[in-house]
């Protein structure tokens, strides 16, 4: 009976042994996935350096985290990109506007409340109406929408994998910018005066 009590003691101290080294194992593991999983496409990061411009940069406009949209827009703009089939080469970065972004604001809010998804608005406005009448006098402008995504960078993504909105991100007329959204609606407004 020793011999069986002794064999079952060290059998059970080598399972004890190697369950506690897998656990050290599944621990670690869980640690390197959920710190090291993400790519940049996965998550928004906030690598926003100081502003010393005197021009402030607003957190959240209009449902918009205006600071990320305008750092996603200028960082793509910076480098030049890819438009479908189009090379887009690096153009001057845009400042945020808020009449712009008003503008799109209430084209997502417009689109949201009545159902619809169009670039022409209720009363078959167009987006030069609704930029002129949220107070900016145009002398260019691009409009993007989008529905259904959920941040920032996946519709900015969205907008990139699409020859027409990736263009009206990377034009070099435009210098300035704004968006808006209601629910998962969005609207980039581009313009320049």
């Amino acid at each position: 009976m020793l011999n069986i009590s002794g064999a079952l003691f060290a059998l059970r101290s080598e399972i004890f042994e190697s369950m506690r080294v897998k656990s050290g194992f599944f621990w670690g593991l869980i640690f390197t996935c959920t710190f090291f999983s993400c790519t940049k496409e996965d998550a928004i990061v906030d690598q926003r350096e100081e502003d010393h411009s005197g021009e402030q940069k607003p957190d959240i406009a209009y449902n918009v985290n205006a600071a990320i949209m305008l750092d996603l827009v200028n960082e793509v703009r910076a480098k030049g990109c890819t438009c479908g089939a189009t090379v887009m080469p690096a153009v001057p970065v845009l400042a945020w506007n808020k009449l712009l972004a008003k503008a799109a604001y209430d084209h997502s809010n417009d689109m949201k409340t009545n159902d619809y998804f169009s670039h022409t608005g209720g009363g078959s406005t167009t987006p030069g109406d609704r930029i002129r009448a949220a107070g900016y006098q145009w002398r260019a402008y691009g409009e993007n929408i989008a529905l259904g995504q959920t941040t920032e960078q996946v519709v900015m993504n969205s907008w990139l994998n699409s020859e027409g909105h990736c263009k009206n991100i990377m034009n070099k007329n435009f210098k300035d910018m704004g968006a808006g959204r209601s629910g998962n609606y969005w609207t980039q407004v581009f313009g320049a005066k």
